[in-house]
This record gives C-alpha cells, structure tokens and sequence, in this order.
C-alpha cells in the first residue's frame, strides 16, 4: 500500500484529477484565512491520496504537509505538530535529507517551534536547515535566506541579541551582495538587523537600519505600500523618533 503504483485506467485519473481540484480549493480557502474550513477538506484529501496515490506517493506527502500547516494555523497545534514531525520523517525516507522537499518541512516545523516558543529546538532545527540549504542551493538562495532569518529570530527571541546580530549580519551582507537593497528578502533581513540592534542599545545604528530598509521598500514596493508602511511603524514604535513619510499626492 505505502508504495502503491498509480494507476492508469479513467477511474483511476478521474479520482486524481478531483483530489487535485479539491486540494487546489482547500488551499485557497486557507490563503484566505479560512483555515477552519480548509481543514477538514484537506483530512478528507489525505484520506483520498493514501487509498488513490499511495502513502508514499510524492501528492500524497505535499498534501499531508500542507494539513499540518493548517492544524497549526487553525490552533490544533497537538495534531500539527505530530502532522508535522511524520511529514518530515516521511519525506527524508523517501526522498533524502538534503531534498529540497524535505528541506521545506523542516523548515515549517523550525518556524512552527520558535511560534510556540520554543527557540532552543527551533535553533536546533534551523541551524541544520541552514547547513544543508547552504550546501544544496547557496548561501545567498532565497529559501537559505528564510532559513537564515529564522535562526536569526529565534537567538533574538531567546535574548541571545548578539549571536543573533552576527547571523543576521552575515545573511544580509549575502543577500545584498546577491541581490541588492531593494529585494524583499534583503529589506527583510535589515529590518530584523535593526531591531536586533535596537534591543542592544544600539539606537542610533537601528535607525540608519530602518531608514534604509524604509528607503529600499519604498522602491521596491512603493511607498505607501503596506509592507513600507509596517516598516515605518516599527521604527516609530521602537525609537519613537520621526520617521520618512510617504510623499503626498
């Protein structure tokens, strides 16, 4: 059953091609924040992929990933969790520890750990996803870059603010250098520097942080883009300083 062949008759593709649809509906649902609803669709797509594709067939494996992000976005974190921890181990049978699938789970559960709380497992985790993104993709690839900024956040968040500065500041210096300021990962990731410097006391270098960050999502995004505008109320509600505005009409 765990390595079932697909099948190839018309009842067979039809079955997929529906799982298919209703999996593409479930994840709309949750990019609309209704996790809730998504939720039992996808249980009853599993269902589906396991009894169609196989317990071990690549579909099947996405879809049980993507329920275990829904279990953690809807608060069944329990189920979310075990969810998440069996699509890792899955995927690291199946395809290797290095794959990029596998990569990506643990990189869910990293995130999922520094969310509860946990930064000493989700350091644990993370540094190990950074490695092997490191040695798969590059230093400078965007998924590295979300795996760096995540180790970066959780040191911050176990108020270890000087290891975390000196991760941050290596990742931005690859993803400037690779990408230049204007590129969502780098703005990101001086952000984070930022208030990272901020919460050592460091005032004066936070702000020429958020100020290039601001100036760099301005091109980026535009200037009263949200995510511009998020930055500027970051800057405000740490240093309670002025800060750029966007132009007026």
């Amino acid at each position: 059953m765990a390595h079932k062949q697909p099948g190839t008759s018309p009842e067979h593709r039809r079955a997929a091609a529906g799982l298919a649809q209703r999996h593409a509906t479930a994840v709309e649902h949750y990019l609309a924040g209704r996790a809730e609803t998504a939720l039992p669709l996808l249980e009853q797509i599993v269902f589906g992929c396991r009894a169609v594709l196989g317990e071990r067939h690549h579909d099947t494996l996405t879809v049980e990933g993507n329920l275990a992000v829904v279990y953690l976005r809807a608060g069944h974190d329990d189920d979310g969790f075990a969810a998440l921890e069996e699509a890792c181990s899955a995927r690291e049978h199946e395809f290797g520890a290095d794959d990029v699938r596998t990569l990506t789970a643990l990189e869910c559960l990293a995130a999922a750990h520094r969310m509860r709380g946990d930064t000493a497992e989700a350091i644990r985790i993370g540094e190990g996803v950074v490695a092997a993104r490191e040695r798969v993709l590059g230093a400078a690839h965007p998924d590295t870059l979300v795996s760096r900024l995540g180790v970066g956040l959780a040191f911050a968040e176990a108020h270890a603010i000087p290891r975390a500065i000196a991760v941050l500041a290596a990742a931005l210096a690859d993803a400037d250098a690779a990408h230049g300021g204007a590129y969502r990962h780098t703005i990101e990731m001086r952000a984070a520097l930022a208030c990272c410097h901020a919460l050592n006391g460091e005032l004066a270098v936070a702000a020429e942080g958020y100020d290039r960050a601001i100036a760099d999502a301005s091109a980026a995004f535009g200037p009263g883009h949200p995510d511009t505008e998020t930055l500027r109320e970051e800057r405000r509600d740490l240093f309670c300083l002025p800060s750029p505005r966007a132009p007026s009409d």
